[in-house]
């Protein structure tokens, strides 16, 4: 019987992921094997010790997803843990990364396991951010300026951007900072714009995120999120740096006007009247 068209189409697909695969598994072994030309010096025991049939134990193949999250620097993929076991696939990893989730949140632990990035990475939970900051300051760590924050969220929230564009922004040469963001890594050139001198367009880098704990941009607070953070935290008259008259008993008021001028001038007729309801009468001088 003669295969029809679905059939086919379906047994082309097969065979393409087939393909991929396999070029994985090639590269796989090449990267491998060349990374043990690099370890020639490697004691015997660390070599023998990477027996891949243990992680046909899933507690131990646990035990080694959460070893490699836990060691590594930065946010870890699925598709990197792959190379490393071998005989995990990604969706194995990826129940094994659910599951430490859970453990954690269960026993209550003081770490917790985050996806940044496209990755996993363990760390620890917010509420300890205080006794760490403490530790920080401690060690003296070195912190971005306010004018590279100003331009880093300028650039996260509109980017890809010029270095013309965030200058016309923020209203100051930012020279300096964009290359302290590229020497950080927090920034790179993403293409050039097409206008006349084809300036370089900036983004955000991965380290970006990793830095400050997002999956994605799409994770970034909105505009109106920020104002209602502010808001509420802020009161309006401080913000603008004015106070309310009536916040401010009637003896301080007095004091107050005695040592400084008053800002607004009262009318001459108002002066004459005599003492207003929120305030005492104005010191006034025969001619």
């Amino acid at each position: 019987m003669k295969p029809t068209a679905a059939q086919e189409r379906e047994k082309q697909a097969k065979m393409k992921a087939l393909r991929k695969e396999l070029d994985r598994e090639i590269q796989d072994q090449l990267e491998e094997s060349k990374a043990a030309e690099d370890l020639v010096e490697t004691p015997k025991f660390e070599m023998e010790a990477l027996r891949e049939e243990d992680l046909q134990d899933p507690q131990k193949a646990k035990q080694v997803v959460e070893a490699l999250i836990f060691a590594s620097s930065k946010p870890l993929t699925p598709a990197e843990i792959r190379k490393v076991t071998k005989v995990l696939n990604v969706s194995q990893i990826e129940a094994i990364a659910a599951e430490l989730k859970e453990d954690y949140q269960k026993t209550e632990r003081c770490f917790e396991l985050l996806e940044i990035a496209g990755g996993y990475e363990i760390s620890t939970k917010k509420e300890f951010a205080p006794w760490i900051l403490r530790i920080e300051l401690q060690r003296k760590a070195r912190q971005a300026t306010q004018s590279a924050l100003e331009s880093l969220a300028i650039l996260a929230y509109k980017q890809p951007l010029t270095r013309a564009e965030i200058e016309a922004l923020r209203g100051v040469d930012t020279t300096g900072v964009i290359n302290t963001l590229m020497e950080k890594g927090f920034i790179r050139i993403v293409g050039k714009k097409e206008v006349p001198g084809r300036p370089f367009l900036y983004g955000t880098t991965e380290k970006f995120l990793e830095h400050f704990g997002l999956k994605a941009l799409q994770d970034l607070p909105s505009i109106d999120e920020i104002k209602q953070m502010v808001e509420s935290s802020v009161k309006k008259e401080d913000l603008l740096g004015t106070t309310k008259m009536v916040d401010i008993p009637k003896e301080e008021q007095a004091a107050s006007s005695e040592e400084k001028p008053q800002e607004i001038e009262m009318p001459h007729e108002q002066e004459q009247e005599g003492v207003t309801e929120n305030g005492p009468e104005p010191n006034t001088q025969e001619d």
